[in-house]
C-alpha cells in the first residue's frame, strides 16, 4: 500500500497533529507545512505525518555525506503515538516513496522515545550533530534499504 501524500485541504489537520505535540515540535510553522505539502514531500496517512526532502545534490550531515537522491526525513509525528501506526506508515514510506535510497535523519539526543523507535526500525547511528552553536546535541541516523526478494512462481 502506497503512503498517502498530504493534500492542501488537510493542512489544518496536519498542523493540528504537530501542535498537539508542540513540546517536541515547537518550531513547526504553518507556512513550512504548506511548502512541504505543495512540493509533495509530506505524507499524511493513518494519523501519521512525515515531512522529508529528496536531495538534489550531495549534502553534509555532520561528518557524513548524503548523495543526490538520498532522503532526509525531517519530522515524523503520530496523532496517537501508542497505536503502532508510525511503524506501519514508515515501512510503507521506505517501500514506495524513497525507491531504495538511504534515508537520513537527525534527532535531539534527549529524545529517547524517538531514538529507541529509530533503532527498532533498523536505522544505524552514524554520528553526532549539534544545533544552536553546540548547545543542543543530536544524533545522526541512516536507514539503508534492503533488497526485496521476488517470489518465484
Amino acid at each position: 500500500m502506497i503512503p498517502k501524500q498530504a493534500k492542501i485541504e488537510e493542512i489544518k489537520e496536519v498542523y493540528g497533529i504537530f501542535h498537539k505535540h508542540k513540546e517536541i515540535f515547537p518550531h513547526i510553522r504553518f507556512d513550512y507545512l504548506q511548502r512541504k505539502i505543495d512540493s509533495g514531500c509530506c505524507v499524511y496517512d493513518d494519523g501519521v505525518v512525515i515531512t522529508y526532502t529528496i536531495y538534489k545534490r550531495k549534502n553534509r550531515i555532520g561528518e557524513n555525506v548524503a548523495n543526490k537522491g538520498d532522503v532526509m526525513l525531517h519530522q515524523i509525528v503520530n496523532e496517537d503515538p501508542s497505536n503502532g501506526n508510525s511503524r506501519k506508515v514508515l515501512e510503507r514510506f521506505f517501500d514506495y516513496t524513497v525507491e531504495g535510497k538511504p534515508v537520513w535523519l537527525t534527532v535531539r539526543s534527549d529524545n529517547d522515545r524517538a531514538i529507541n523507535f529509530y533503532k527498532k526500525m533498523n536505522f544505524d547511528v552514524m554520528g553526532d550533530i549539534s544545533w544552536m552553536g553546540g548547545k543542543l546535541p543530536g544524533v545522526i541516523f541512516r536507514h539503508m534499504p534492503t533488497a526485496k526478494l521476488e517470489k518465484i512462481l
